[in-house]
């Protein structure tokens, strides 16, 4: 086997991988993969809510387009929780041309609602407060109050409870604070148990097709003084039956815990506890920023919400668990457990903040918590099975993503054609070396072929005796001047391309920027995902092609890829065009065969990112061109006798 074909077989498999990564996309077997699960909670004792209340429900904020907020939030007083959560439809919109808010946290009928409070354990006695109904006592545009009243079985106060929420119209956070009051005349031993972020809503066609859904928790590193991200756990691997929590954290140690975060492709929600109950602690991370030291949140775990929790769904629902430490609250005293959620986009440029900001700004705070390792370049190329090619990767990913910034304000705020001065850039500066690789593969092609009948006549004269067979081969290479695997460089600019095609599929599928980013009107209408004319609906999955979405077969028609089929076909023609036809039947077939395998690759690419099938569209139709100024200088070549003319090398007619 030459060394082309070897370089062809290696990109084919990374191609099938990039498609099996897309139909399956880090999918753990239903119910395989347990984990450890967190302290057993007490059985529940009666509660007598502050006064008898219906469900209510109050919004902060606007999410509709023109609104001065950044977001709209209804809170219920159903364990005051978040019911729902939308952005405003002036940056982020349901869909394509909708004008529509997009909905990023959505309550599911008789489950536990976001970041509600589950229970409250006093003095080792638990009292589950998931569905009692808590009292406003403050609403406005941007801030509710609610409060509830604990009672033992003597109908005796227990604790009082006030849960906040505050936006403002500057940023994606939102201030939660919980405050446990002691009503009693002795000191109490209080801690609560709340739900995070919840499992965020699917909100396109490829995500539908992916769910790329995950859970991250970060904690302050103790060794290494630095912001450790724990591994993710992926939503889809929660879904089966019996499914045990899986656990995102144990920080009753010295590694404390610094944010938990929910996340789909394009937006995250992240709990971070604030400093409270006491004088400032800090640590020191290995950048010499200080970064607060908190202990009020134990554990945290991930696990099916809802009644159906226990049976597979396909459709179901995962929240984080938190656990809070025990605080000892005196007589008359309060204690409280404070939180900032950030209720946002997974947009570079924001989430990696500035270290230069000022410390009360959300900026400073972003880049102080790492807040940037929610964006997932890892998730569905060949890092997840090769996690030393991770930091790489996601490093090249995150370039090639800013040079596209960069070129994306020059050219006018057009990504589509951002990617395409990219391809540019790229082929002039390969030229050279795709030049140099041609010409010497050509060379050495030729040569063999001129060679053929000598190679076959000492084929079959030492066919008993392989080592006097190479041995004899080696010297008719080195007569003629023949470097077998010269045929290596006629390949290394695509080779040297595979690194930029997976950091590219890896950037493209999760940068917000191309969310919604059009080239074309009426065609390619979001880069980030496939360029689907019209969407059939199907008796059965289509393999490769279609997918399937709560029971309902989808069978997507994309235009790009076939166009990439025929580049892909009209490259491999015209460099074959300029080698010699084998002599060697078996060759021959070999070089058909190798030809035809290029229609794959539109099947291996039919649903990738749009923008990821036009860079490679873009790039192979500028392979053709390097391949003509290649045949102009062969011509040149051949004029000065430097190599051989075509027809000199082709085999005699028989």
């Amino acid at each position: 086997m030459n060394t082309q074909k070897l370089v062809q077989m290696l990109l084919v498999a990374v191609l099938v991988y990039m498609a099996v990564t897309l139909m399956f996309h880090n999918n753990t077997p239903p119910g395989g993969a347990g984990g450890a699960t967190g302290p057993a909670t007490n059985s529940a004792s009666s509660v007598i809510p502050l006064a008898s209340t219906k469900p209510e429900t109050w919004m902060l904020g606007n999410a509709q387009e023109g609104k001065p907020y950044k977001l709209a939030l209804v809170i219920s007083n159903i364990g005051a929780g978040i019911q729902s959560a939308q952005l405003n439809a002036s940056e982020y919109r349901q869909t394509v041309g909708s004008d529509q808010p997009l909905t990023l946290l959505e309550a599911q009928d008789d489950n536990p609602l976001p970041f509600s409070t589950q229970s409250v354990t006093v003095n080792n006695q638990t009292y589950d407060i998931s569905s009692q109904n808590w009292l406003f006592v403050q609403k406005n545009a941007t801030h509710a109050v609610l409060a509830l009243d604990l009672v033992d079985e003597n109908n005796k106060p227990v604790a009082h409870l006030i849960k906040s929420f505050q936006i403002d119209t500057t940023s994606y956070d939102v201030q939660v604070n919980l405050q446990i009051q002691n009503p009693t005349g002795k000191p109490i031993q209080a801690s609560t148990t709340m739900l995070g972020p919840t499992s965020l809503v699917i909100e396109d066609v490829m995500d539908k097709r992916l769910d790329s859904r995950t859970f991250l928790s970060a904690a302050y590193q103790t060794q290494g003084h630095y912001v450790d991200v724990n591994p993710a756990v992926y939503l889809k691997s929660m879904l089966g039956a019996g499914t045990t929590p899986k656990m995102l954290g144990d920080f009753t140690g010295s590694d404390r815990l610094l944010w938990i975060a929910s996340s789909n492709r394009f937006f995250t929600v992240i709990m971070r506890p604030e400093p409270a109950n006491g004088p400032m602690v800090f640590d020191t991370l290995d950048n010499g920023k200080q970064i607060p030291q908190i202990n009020d949140l134990e554990t945290a775990q991930v696990q099916r919400i809802g009644p159906n929790a226990e049976a597979a769904d396909p459709m179901g629902a995962c929240a984080v668990q938190v656990n809070s430490a025990a605080l000892t609250i005196a007589p008359g005293s309060a204690s409280s457990i404070p939180m900032v959620i950030y209720v946002g986009p997974k947009k570079r440029s924001l989430l990696a903040g500035s270290p230069d900001a000022p410390p009360n700004k959300d900026a400073y705070q972003y880049n102080l918590y790492n807040y940037l390792a929610v964006v997932q370049f890892n998730q569905g190329n060949i890092c997840g099975f090769l996690p030393i090619l991770e930091v790489g990767i996601s490093w090249l990913a995150l370039a090639i993503l800013t040079i596209l910034d960069k070129i994306h304000y020059v050219v006018g705020g057009n990504y589509g054609i951002a990617i395409m001065v990219l391809v540019l850039a790229i082929r002039l500066l390969l030229h050279p070396l795709t030049r140099y690789g041609q010409v010497k593969m050509t060379m050495m092609q030729r040569k063999m072929a001129l060679v053929q009948p000598e190679i076959s006549r000492l084929q079959k004269k030492y066919a008993d005796d392989k080592n006097r067979q190479q041995q004899e081969l080696m010297n008719v290479y080195k007569k003629y001047n023949i470097n077998p695997a010269g045929g290596f460089l006629g390949c290394l600019p695509m080779v040297l391309q595979m690194p930029i095609w997976i950091a590219l599929y890896s950037g493209l599928s999760v940068d917000i920027d191309l969310r919604q980013a059009g080239f074309i009107p009426g065609w390619i209408n979001d880069l980030s995902s496939p360029d689907t004319l019209a969407t059939l609906h199907t008796p059965f999955s289509v393999p490769f092609f279609g997918y399937s979405y709560d029971g309902v077969n989808y069978l997507p028609l994309n235009l790009l890829p076939i166009l990439l089929g025929l580049a892909f076909f009209f490259q491999m023609r015209y460099q074959m065009s300029l080698a010699p036809v084998p002599a060697d039947p078996q060759q021959r077939q070999t070089q058909m065969i190798s030809q035809y395998m290029v229609l794959l690759f539109p099947i291996f690419l039919y649903n990738a990112p749009s923008g990821l099938n036009l860079y490679i569209c873009a790039s192979t139709a500028g392979g053709l061109f390097d391949s003509w100024l290649v045949r102009r200088h062969l011509k040149k070549l051949e004029e000065r006798g430097i190599i051989e003319p075509h027809a000199a090398a082709k085999p005699p007619r028989r």
